[in-house]
């Protein structure tokens, strides 16, 4: 091949590239968004367009009380475009807004702004701007948020009028003031000096559990950014499947036992601080940890010593194919029986009473969480509540009597 011919083609792989990067900034919009007719809009055009309203929304309450039920059935709907992500202690900044990483092309290695989830959601917003985007970071306090955010902290300062800047009409909902960012900015705007905002079309939404104490809090600066929403822990809108069914062969409904044992959490304030922040919540279980299925598992008086003596065959290889059948049995209606104490009475033993059990657990009979599981666990029907000292009994079966 001759040098002319190599350079001939060199040129037209270098423009078809640049035709490559001018159709890939031409299409990131839909057709009535980022282009009309073929012309890319300017930022203006794109603002005059947009969305307004966009907010910053915290949503916070006890574990289990509905905050993500709450933003599927209040804040979203089927045009809503979301990008979900969760905050934990290794969560970055580089996570979130992005970072510089190698790419290998041709065997040559550059480095290059990766965008995250932050970032790309913002660069789709500002293209889209008759669509409606939802970033919702779940678990915001389990992350250190004010690092995780960095500069663009700043951007959660939203304007509550039409601003003017630089001839640009930007709408209500979007970033008060820019920062500077060039990575950002590249892309979103091609242009890493202009000033980044967040747009008008997109919405922040957190979600926080108050009875987290050993993870990070948020400050007074970053908490007054956005708009805070309690989301109470009632039965009001939880579906009567859950509320009414009853916790395994028991005769208790979990309202009954939720409503109950949060009373006591509620009257327990003089020996726990933020005592109302441990309540269980209405949403703290699902159905299935509470159905019971198993019946057959209790086909004698006591489970315990006949799971005990088909153990010991086993451990003998001395078992019979219809006894190794049995124990199969009841070691899978076990797992099932043992959903509700693992998560419910362990949350209370551990964390809700965790300096007083005296006020909710039989202690002069249950004076471990083992000894309270495996009460529940082996126990039938009624008896499975003997683990509550006898005044909370009571109250579960005011008309009976131990």
């Amino acid at each position: 091949m001759s040098e002319f011919s190599k350079v001939a083609i060199d040129s037209i792989t270098q423009n078809l590239d640049d035709i490559r990067q001018r159709l890939s900034l031409n299409i990131q919009g839909n057709a009535n968004t980022q282009t009309l007719s073929g012309q890319i809009l300017s930022e203006d055009d794109l603002e005059n367009k947009r969305i307004s309203g966009g907010l910053n929304i915290l949503l916070y309450g006890v574990p289990g009380s509905g905050k993500s039920w709450t933003i599927e059935h209040e804040y979203l709907d089927e045009k809503s475009i979301v990008e979900r992500v969760v905050f934990h202690p290794d969560y970055t900044y580089s996570d979130f807004v992005g970072q510089i990483l190698p790419d290998v092309n041709n065997n040559q290695v550059t480095y290059i702004f990766t965008p995250g989830p932050f970032t790309r959601i913002m660069q789709d917003a500002y293209n889209n701007p008759q669509n409606k985007y939802i970033l919702i970071i779940e678990e915001i306090n389990r992350g250190n948020a004010p690092a995780i955010f960095g500069e663009v902290f700043q951007l959660l300062d939203r304007s509550l009028e039409l601003k003017t800047v630089n001839k640009i009409n930007y709408p209500i909902g979007t970033s008060e003031y820019g920062i500077t960012n060039r990575y950002i900015a590249e892309q979103m705007y091609k242009d890493g000096s202009h000033k980044v905002r967040i747009p008008s079309n997109l919405s922040i939404i957190g979600t926080m559990n108050t009875s987290d104490q050993n993870v990070f809090t948020l400050d007074t600066a970053f908490q007054r950014r956005w708009n805070m929403r309690l989301i109470e822990n009632t039965f009001d809108n939880v579906h009567p499947s859950l509320a009414d069914a009853l916790i395994l062969d028991t005769e208790v409904t979990w309202k009954t036992f939720c409503t109950t044992i949060n009373n006591l959490v509620i009257a327990n304030k003089a020996k726990i601080a933020s005592a109302e922040d441990k309540r269980l919540g209405v949403f703290f279980i699902h159905k299935s940890d509470i159905e019971f299925n198993v019946e057959n598992v209790y086909k004698t008086t006591e489970l315990r010593p006949e799971l005990n003596s088909l153990l010991e065959l086993e451990r003998n290889n001395n078992i019979t194919p219809e006894q190794n059948k049995r124990l199969a049995e009841i070691r899978d209606g076990l797992k099932n029986i043992r959903k509700f104490p693992e998560k419910v009475l362990k949350y209370l033993w551990d964390d809700a009473f965790k300096f007083n059990p005296e006020s909710l657990f039989d202690t002069d009979n249950m004076d471990s969480l083992e000894k309270v599981i495996r009460t529940f666990v082996y126990s039938k029907g009624k008896d499975r509540f003997n683990i509550f000292k006898p005044s909370v009994r009571a109250i579960f079966y005011p008309d009976k009597h131990d």
